[in-house]
């Protein structure tokens, strides 16, 4: 069990690192969107890939503690984030149209 709380750790800290840097490149283009207009057309799908990095920290956070408390559910909560998973592999398919 102990490499599946490890697991669950990275994904949140993943989820985390890079919705924590997205973050920040949205608070950069909404400072920035008057001196450049073609930022506020990116910034809803910016608004939406932070949300799905941070999706993939609370299902991460969610697994890691179901784990490490022993919940009854824990191994459904397991699963838990392949569905930020699959949506951030949606959004990315959907960039190449």
């Amino acid at each position: 069990m102990k490499y599946v709380q490890i697991l669950n750790a990275a994904v949140a800290i993943t989820g985390a690192v890079m919705g924590l840097n997205l973050a920040v490149v949205v608070l950069l283009y909404a400072l920035h969107v008057e001196d450049a207009p073609r930022l506020g057309a990116d910034l809803p799908r910016l608004y939406a890939l932070t949300g799905l990095f941070g999706a993939l920290f609370l299902a991460g956070v969610a697994a890691f503690l179901a784990h490490r408390r022993r919940w009854g559910a824990r191994w459904l909560l397991q699963a838990l984030p392949a569905v930020p998973v699959a949506g951030l592999v949606l959004f990315l398919a959907g960039l190449r149209a």
